[in-house]
């Protein structure tokens, strides 16, 4: 191959690669670095709609563990945060539910919407130009 099929062939791999999403923004609890909820999105492929979406509960030296979430779209519908008393919090996209606990970094998703709403709304994780970030809630009592 000549160096100009190289240029070529390099130039196309990187447009396959522009319209991927890589991305991830986490809430600390209390401000803890080490007692944190995190949200990660991938898009492996550029011509693909979906979008896996994963949560990461960690309260070290504990716990951390990851948990696959329902496919998520471009663009990103917002996750909310609620905690509903310490070490367990609720998160919400679309129709979906989640039940989050730090205690022992464990995530159950709801078979139905919670009916109250569950605890007091923290923020969202959601798309603020080209990157993730989680957008705390200015209405939610200090701790």
């Amino acid at each position: 191959m000549t160096n100009r099929s190289w240029l070529i062939l390099a130039a196309l791999s990187l447009s396959c690669l522009a319209g991927c999403e890589n991305q991830a923004a986490s809430y600390m609890v209390g401000g803890d670095k080490n007692h944190s909820i995190s949200f990660l999105r991938e898009q492996r492929w550029f011509w693909s709609g979906e979008v896996e979406q994963r949560i990461v509960v960690a309260r070290f030296p504990e716990c951390q563990r990851r948990y696959d979430l329902d496919l998520g779209t471009k663009p990103m519908a917002d996750l909310e945060l609620y905690e509903v008393r310490p070490m367990l919090y609720a998160a919400h996209q679309g129709n979906t539910w989640y039940a989050l606990g730090t205690e022992q970094c464990q995530v159950q998703k709801f078979d139905q919407a919670p009916n109250p709403m569950p605890g007091v709304l923290l923020g969202r994780f959601k798309q603020k130009g080209d990157a993730l970030a989680f957008e705390p809630n200015q209405s939610a009592p200090a701790k």
